[in-house]
């Protein structure tokens, strides 16, 4: 099970995955690999570790959200934001465990279950260069591209979800979504290399995205300099650069393992935003806890939500157990 990057929306994941959890108790149970970027390492780091579908929709809450975006800095030689609630909020989250000299950060090979988190290093020493970065906890000897699982889970999620012009650097990472913010494929990739024995028409992947909006550039970009890639906020998208980077990128890793897994396979679940919404308006949290189920003030969007979730639950009931499960007929077989 993959989550993608999107700051507080993922606050709409965690409402679906709530929400899909009573038509199929035993979602998280089957899962054997949590894969996730940015906030979905998050969300991943948190189903792996034993969090409730529950506990996500309290780690997403409105006041959580408000503690870690609530505070921007309006200066751009600065991140937009600093990590130190972002921090307080994921050291709640991930407790310190009892260590022979005291108590201790948790690390990541002491997860409960397998689990996969992209970032994107940028000074690695060893290659004198920058790579990408798999954080995961398989046995495996350890390289630049996959360190050794000896990390502390906090820092692994703040390395991922340091967003350029949001969050700073942390510890020489910044954003897995740099280069996976939809990390469906690299799941994919890591849980053949360190599971031999599975064939890949053996793996079932459900990619569950942030929401997305339609998205185009209407002027012309033909004479667009930096400034006009970075920033234009007369625009939609007012980043027009990071937008791409973040939300453009996420299709690409949608259509590859779609085409590696097949329809039968790989299921993605992403729903449309009724609103542009940007990835630290905490504000939106309620709206998007909304949009999850089904209740917003647009009954077409609502009826768009309903089909999109009644799919996924049929391709769950489907493929995600090793015998299948009765199937809504109203809703189709797609």
């Amino acid at each position: 099970m993959t989550f993608d990057g999107g700051g507080i929306r993922g606050s709409l994941v965690a409402a679906l995955l709530r929400r899909i959890e009573q038509d199929i108790p035993e979602l998280l149970a089957n899962v054997d690999l949590f894969a996730g970027t940015s906030t979905g390492s998050a969300i991943a780091l948190s189903l792996a570790f034993g969090r409730s579908t529950s506990d996500m929709q309290t780690l997403y809450s409105m006041d959580n959200m408000k503690s870690v975006f609530g505070k921007p800095r309006w200066n751009f030689l600065r991140p937009r934001h600093s990590n130190e609630g972002l921090t307080n909020l994921l050291s709640k989250n991930f407790p310190d465990v009892a260590g022979p000299e005291g108590p201790r950060r948790l690390l990541l090979s002491e997860l409960k279950k397998k689990v996969l988190v992209t970032a994107f290093k940028l000074d690695d020493q060893r290659l004198k260069s920058w790579s990408p970065t798999f954080f995961h906890n398989y046995a495996h000897d350890e390289t630049c591209i996959e360190p050794h699982s000896d990390q502390p889970v906090v820092d692994v999620a703040l390395r991922s979800a340091a967003a350029p012009t949001i969050f700073p650097s942390h510890q020489g990472y910044i954003d897995g979504g740099m280069m996976a913010n939809n990390p469906s494929t690299a799941a994919i990739a890591v849980a053949l290399r360190h599971n031999t024995d599975v064939k890949i028409e053996d793996i079932r992947v459900l990619s569950i995205g942030t929401g997305y909006n339609p998205t185009l550039i209407k002027s012309g970009t033909n004479n667009w300099g930096v400034l006009q890639w970075i920033l234009n906020p007369f625009q939609q998208p007012k980043e027009p650069l990071l937008s791409i980077l973040f939300d453009g990128v996420v299709e690409a890793d949608n259509y590859m393992s779609r085409e590696i897994l097949g329809d039968d396979c790989y299921c993605r679940l992403n729903l449309m935003l009724p609103t542009q919404t940007a990835c630290d308006d905490w504000r939106a949290v309620p709206e998007l806890v909304n949009l999850a189920n089904s209740k917003c003030s647009d009954e077409r969007v609502n009826e768009e939500t309903e089909k999109v979730i009644s799919s996924t639950v049929n391709w769950l009931k489907r493929n995600w157990f090793d015998q299948p499960r009765e199937v809504s007929i109203a809703a189709g077989m797609k």
